[in-house]
């Protein structure tokens, strides 16, 4: 997928044909003739008010962070329609004996010592082949079994045996499938009118999983913008992170997600680990109260922010706060040229320059989605081709830390005063 470009200026309009004069016979003999009142210069059109401002192509439904991170992004009659063509269902993950396997110092087949030879017709040459016929340390080792310490075993058909190590674990239980916790965003589908599948794909190289629901029609922000509404199932299946339905606004127009929590109303809910069909019952029901809470929540905030307009100067400041790359005289021409293209590119959004935020120029809603479109969508990543574009969507939604969230930061000072 190519990434969403910056706003391309309009061509250049074209000149004005005109008839050529008609002329005399003292004209068509080459005699110097002056100029009169009916002879003028060619002129240009004045451009109409459609080419006023730079056009910019509507962003597709599949740039946003989530879509990025998917294998299926298409629109599936159902939650475990989705994980199929997303090539999610079907795992097994399930833990297995873990032991470790030690160096024993002699050949365990015909216990002689690393360094020596192998006796003749040794099994262990068999398997290992030596170019010396030495015992290597290789040969020695041992299997040590490690009591309640078990290996999870994931199915992959592209892995030795069919068989992949993902982690370990120490629970007495093997990992909850995303097949079966699908169920809580099933009850989301069938009880929120509108609701669709969205993006779902695998994460943290086959660990875990995500799956969404998005409801197009559920936030407006005046009478000019719309904000999707999705939950976001996401399924771990290792230790140490936890597996979570997170509710997030994904805004229609620039494709700019929104991983914030908002005043009183968290943007997630907590899943046992535990394969327990009443706690999915009560995880359902708190999922489905929260969505419908958390795009209220967001519905009153983001129209605050359309009433309360902002001057240049205070998007200036306020963009330097969040984005933090303002040009430093002692490092050269380089971050200055860096500088100089970010804030043309986030000052013609704020501005409104670009229909993409036409309706809402110059208000905070503006600022808001003009810092978060180059965070997201605009900003070279660090990594070429598409592993960059990968990264960057990760850290979208998945913040290494709170304070690396920008669409929080940004939020936080929008909503400091209101």
């Amino acid at each position: 997928m190519t990434e969403p470009q910056t706003p391309a200026a309009m061509p250049a309009a074209v000149q004005a044909q005109q008839e050529p004069a008609k002329t005399s016979p003292a004209k068509a003999e080459g005699k110097p003739v002056k100029a009169t009142a009916k002879t003028s210069p060619k002129v240009e059109p004045k451009p109409t008010k459609a080419e006023d401002k730079p056009k910019v192509e509507p962003v597709r439904p599949d740039r946003d962070a989530w879509a990025r991170l998917a294998t299926a992004n298409n629109s599936s009659r159902s939650v475990n329609e989705l994980l199929k063509k997303a090539g999610l269902s079907g795992w097994n993950v399930t833990r297995q004996p873990m032991a470790a396997l030690v160096p024993s110092g002699k050949c365990t087949e015909c216990d002689q010592p690393v360094g020596r030879k192998h006796t003749t017709g040794c099994l262990m040459l068999a398997d290992l082949p030596s170019e010396k016929g030495l015992v290597e340390a290789d040969h020695t080792t041992v299997p040590v079994e490690a009591p309640g310490v078990w290996s999870l075993v994931k199915s992959d058909p592209e892995a030795d045996f069919g068989f992949r190590h993902i982690g370990t674990t120490t629970r007495e239980a093997n990992p909850v499938p995303i097949e079966v916790r699908g169920a809580i965003l099933s009850e989301i589908l069938r009880a929120v009118p509108g609701a669709k599948t969205g993006p779902a794909g695998p994460l943290w190289e086959g660990t875990g999983a995500f799956v969404s629901v998005r409801v197009p029609e559920l936030v407006s922000v005046g009478k000019v913008d719309k904000v999707e509404m999705r939950a976001v199932l996401v399924n771990s299946l290792v230790p140490g992170r936890g597996s979570v339905v997170r509710v997030m606004p994904v805004h229609t127009g620039t494709q700019v997600v929104f991983p914030v929590t908002l005043p009183g109303v968290s943007d997630r809910v907590e899943l046992t680990p535990d394969n327990d069909a009443d706690a999915r019952t009560t995880e359902a029901s708190e999922a489905l109260d929260l969505f419908h809470r958390f795009a209220e929540e967001f519905g009153e905030i983001a129209n605050k922010l359309l009433r309360k307009k902002m001057t240049a100067k205070e998007f200036e400041t306020f963009a330097d706060a969040v984005l933090k790359d303002k040009p430093m005289p002692n490092q050269g021409a380089a971050p200055y040229r860096a500088h100089e293209v970010r804030t043309g590119v986030v000052g013609k959004l704020f501005r409104g320059e670009v229909d993409l935020t036409e309706k809402v120029k110059g208000t905070r809603w503006a600022a808001l989605l003009a810092v978060m479109s180059w965070v997201q969508n605009i900003k070279p990543p660090k990594a070429a081709g598409d592993r960059g574009l990968q990264d960057r969507a990760h850290l979208a939604v998945f913040p290494a830390r709170e304070g690396l969230n920008t669409a929080q930061t940004a939020l936080t000072l929008l909503t400091a005063d209101l």
